[in-house]
């Protein structure tokens, strides 16, 4: 499994607290009493250890990603963090992506082979970890945390194999489905499974977590959302910024897939409204580009990749996502609504599934495919230049609260610590 190198564990300190958390300015002690001092002495129990968490998921085969979560929960000292990926994943219909080494990690990282990586219509959700038994009981982890869909084979494999082989362990099921729908054999059985064995739900969206709910899961759960990377992503020099992307006057940027579902022709109509020197800046691919095209304002930056996002959210006086609801789909996240945010970048979103919840208080708010209604928050963004500033400050105070992998470290810390309480002490 390739998980020889250890997270970084705590060393007893003085003043009787150990350990304690390093990073976020989250106190991690655990009080130590005469009691258990007495008791560790006569080989009754033994002191409080580094909690040993699993981390499993095709996530944490990139840096941007799971490797991120893994860095950010391997600075607390009480924690030993272990990772395990499939070496090979099909992430889309139309490309593989092999795992990553991640570069000095503080945590062990192991990647392992995968059965139906991808199999027909059923995409990605029949995928299995051949060997998994014998991975966790060489392991021995205080809980798992599965980020990974719960009506997936895997977490139906992972939930069966823990309850099998090590009943002790928690299980975490991680999931963003917003849509209660039934699904076919036998992925329904699956989910059920899942969430039997599941001892906490972590869902990304608050219609995620009533989807779980309408499911028959009873049991701790709560929502976490989508990290970001605020090192990576984070306010540059704005005029250069735009000097090198060829833009000027009003710009209004979208980033991600060109498809109907995201609400693209509903921004294409607002935008044809707007008068003055502007550009409607894309990244990303899909069918939709040589329509997008035609329009004289509309400017392509391409697909580019995570690490030159933070060039193009500098270049924007506003990022726009017109996300859709369709019967089979609706926004589940909206991870680059983050992203432009810790960059300093306003976010006008549509009201489709999680977007009101992330922008929150630190951006504009329109009824989905409602381009009147797009073209006036858009224009009132233009004209309001107190207001932009406001956003941008706030949409960054909130990224740091709440999305940045430092805070999500936290809050998955603390979901791991309400699971196991008495660490080292018959967990």
């Amino acid at each position: 499994m390739g998980m020889g190198r250890e997270g970084a564990r705590g060393k007893e300190r003085g003043g009787g607290r150990y350990p304690e958390a390093s990073g976020s300015g989250v106190s991690a002690a655990v009080e130590i009493t005469r009691n258990d001092v007495d008791a560790f002495r006569d080989g009754v129990v033994a002191l409080p250890r580094p909690f040993k968490v699993l981390l499993i998921g095709h996530q944490f085969q990139v840096p941007s990603e799971g490797q991120a979560k893994a860095a950010a929960l391997s600075k607390f000292s009480d924690l030993a963090v272990h990772v395990l990926c499939p070496e090979r994943y099909r992430e889309a219909e139309v490309r593989w992506r092999s795992a990553l080494e991640p570069r000095s990690p503080g945590y062990s990282f192991g990647t392992t082979p995968v059965q139906n990586a991808w199999c027909g219509p059923a995409k990605w959700y029949l995928q299995w970890y051949p060997g998994f038994r014998e991975k966790l009981l060489a392991l021995k982890p205080d809980v798992i945390d599965l980020w990974e869909e719960p009506w997936n084979l895997l977490s139906a494999q992972i939930s069966g194999v823990c309850a099998r082989f090590l009943p002790a362990c928690r299980l975490i099921s991680e999931t963003e489905q917003n849509i209660s729908k039934r699904l076919p054999i036998p992925f329904e059985w699956f989910r059920t499974q899942t969430l039997r064995r599941a001892a906490y739900v972590v869902a990304r969206n608050r219609e995620a977590l009533a989807v779980t709910r309408s499911k028959g899961y009873t049991g701790p759960a709560r929502v976490v959302g989508n990290g970001v990377d605020t090192r990576l992503f984070r306010p540059l020099d704005r005029a250069l910024c735009r000097q090198s992307a060829g833009v000027h006057g009003f710009v209004v940027g979208y980033a991600g897939r060109l498809v109907e579902e995201k609400g693209l022709l509903t921004l294409l109509r607002a935008f044809r409204q707007i008068k003055g020197a502007r550009f409607l800046f894309l990244s990303g691919e899909g069918p939709l580009l040589e329509q997008l095209l035609q329009e004289p304002f509309v400017k392509w930056a391409g697909a580019l990749p995570r690490e030159k996002l933070p060039w193009f959210y500098n270049a924007l006086d506003v990022l726009v996502l017109p996300s859709l609801t369709t019967v089979s789909w609706k926004e589940q996240f909206g991870r680059v609504l983050v992203e432009a945010q810790a960059c300093g970048t306003p976010v006008v979103g549509s009201n489709s599934g999680a977007i009101p919840e992330v922008v929150g208080e630190a951006g504009l708010v329109f009824p989905e495919n409602d381009d009147f209604a797009l073209r006036a928050a858009l224009e009132r963004l233009r004209s309001e230049k107190g207001l932009c500033e406001f956003f941008a400050r706030a949409g960054r105070q909130q990224v740091d609260r709440l999305y940045s992998w430092e805070a999500i470290a936290g809050q998955m810390r603390e979901i791991y610590f309400q699971l196991c309480p008495k660490l080292g002490r018959g967990c």
